[in-house]
């Protein structure tokens, strides 16, 4: 979901081509940076629970329960990220605090074993965390949570059944709402949507908290920022591929929801959205004229236009675009991000529970859940309209294998692009479609062509050169480099649907 670097045809940057060309292998650092850092993550997490148990009988129980929860929460869920990431799922279990010989060099254990461990944790913080974020405070674990992870293993083991137990917790629950109406463009992505209704997990970070662990010019991974908005702004960042920035911005909008007319400067006539409303909120596209990307009004009466990159397109979900002028004027630099990272929020939720359903033929069901996330943006709907004139529906007869596909290729990935951990390789991994994804966009030709803008101006001016994607030549387009034809030549299932125990640990047992 990311095409190395700014440069076309060829990727830039060391690390993101590894991952783009298929290259990595048991030495890549970023493999060991992975496996260190959850482990990390679970010795301090050991550390808590192992005190915890020392205190039992000696303190309120209810607050050591409430600690326990959130403790074994996070050691599950780092297992849980180990587990769908390295090894088929073979990893080291760290069930207590290391503090002999024999512990460090202990073995790995089956995927089964692992994930009954996993299980077993989240199972203890689903009973015992509160569903309330505000119980504990926001950003701490909760029920939901917990839900979601559990509900989320039970899927990806095909138990359809037992994940839609936790997954209608959360939907049914109350706790969560999908972010709707005028508030999409207001709170998805932005600063001010950070804690929004449909977030479930969210990692909080801060621009002016610890401000003197900040080193200028580096980061820091225990640092209270993040390098993410420099990652996905920047030359070595995750732009977005052709075939995603032009499914974006191609997405049908639905001609009766009044939020896809704007009525701009007057004019007597309402003008329709040249972007729709989830590519607006995602990516930074330079036809995007009616929004602002770093504070830069698109339709000055200069007619200048900003151009984000010669990527294409540009992830916006981490970035400061809302609230900065660009990166680099950020408080405390460019590498030093305050923006919250939502990991899980509702909408993947009820994308996982349509996923349940069609597997289990309940296609209205599915749609159901699905025509949701795409009403809350505008977009036309899918299946039969069954006499709803207050929407547009596509009037396709979807089955279980067509269904099947859109949620893989179309919801899914536009829904979720460059969030989470790992969900997207994991999707096409389980769904054994990653062989057949990388053909298909191997073979697809995109074409690019300059920004021509005239509006306001009367006057035509060019920008943004090269940086409109077309699905077909027009006159005058550029035919764009292929995408993605030696990641299908290099693919080996064996050796890249999981991640290598990295040789460090290997030479240390």
């Amino acid at each position: 979901l990311g095409w190395p670097g700014f440069g076309r045809p060829e990727p830039r940057g060391r690390g993101p081509v590894d991952w783009y060309f298929k290259t990595f292998n048991n030495t890549t650092p970023a493999i060991r940076d992975k496996w260190e850092s959850l482990y990390q993550g679970i010795f301090r997490a050991n550390q808590v629970i192992d005190f915890l148990q020392k205190l039992e009988g000696s303190v309120n129980e209810g607050e050591r329960i409430s600690q326990m929860a959130q403790a074994r929460f996070l050691r599950g869920l780092f297992h849980f990220y180990l587990h769908t990431a390295f090894n088929e799922g073979k990893i080291i279990i760290r069930d207590v605090l290391i503090s002999t010989a024999e512990d460090f060099h202990k073995d790995v254990s089956s995927s089964e074993e692992v994930k009954a461990f996993f299980r077993d944790d989240l199972l203890y913080a689903f009973n015992n965390l509160p569903a309330d974020a505000a119980v504990l405070g926001l950003g701490r674990a909760t029920k939901g949570a917990a839900a979601a992870i559990l509900g989320t293993s039970y899927l990806y083991d095909e138990n359809y059944s037992e994940a839609i137990i936790y997954f209608d917790n959360i939907i049914d629950g109350g706790q969560y709402q999908l972010v709707t109406g005028d508030d999409v463009s207001r709170l998805m992505f932005t600063t001010a949507g950070e804690f929004n209704s449909e977030s479930i997990l969210e990692i909080v970070y801060s621009d002016d908290l610890r401000t003197d662990l900040v080193t200028e010019g580096v980061a820091g991974v225990d640092q209270l920022q993040n390098r993410l908005a420099l990652l996905s702004a920047n030359v070595a960042g995750a732009n977005v591929p052709m075939w995603l920035a032009h499914t974006y911005k191609t997405e049908p909008m639905d001609p009766l929801d009044p939020r896809n007319f704007l009525d701009v400067n007057g004019d007597p006539m309402p003008e329709i959205r040249n972007v729709p409303l989830r590519a607006s909120s995602m990516v930074g596209l330079v036809e995007d004229v009616y929004n602002l990307y770093y504070q830069t009004d698109f339709y000055a009466q200069n007619g200048r236009v900003t151009y984000v990159g010669n990527g294409i397109s540009q992830y916006k979900k981490y970035t400061n675009h809302d609230i900065s002028t660009n990166e680099n004027a950020t408080p405390n630099g460019r590498q030093h991000s305050g923006k919250n990272v939502t990991l899980i929020r509702l909408a993947e939720i009820l994308l996982m529970k349509a996923e349940c359903l069609i597997q289990t033929n309940d296609i209205d069901g599915a749609l159901a859940l699905i025509n949701q996330i795409r009403d809350r943006w505008g977009l036309v709907l899918l299946g039969p309209s069954n006499g709803d004139a207050a929407n547009t529906y596509d009037e396709t007869p979807y089955t279980q294998a067509t269904l099947m596909d859109h949620l893989m290729f179309i919801e899914k990935p536009l829904e979720l692009a460059y969030e989470g951990n790992s969900v997207r390789w994991t999707d096409l991994r389980r769904w054994g479609v990653a062989q057949q994804r990388f053909d298909d966009l191997a073979s697809r030709v995109y074409f690019v062509e300059d920004f021509t803008f005239t509006r306001f101006t009367g006057q035509e001016r060019t920008r943004g050169l090269s940086s409109v994607v077309l699905g077909s030549s027009d006159p005058g387009a550029a035919v764009v480099y292929f995408e993605y034809d030696l990641t299908a030549q290099n693919y080996i299932p064996e050796l890249h649907d999981y991640l290598p125990i990295p040789l460090s640990v290997v030479l240390k047992k």
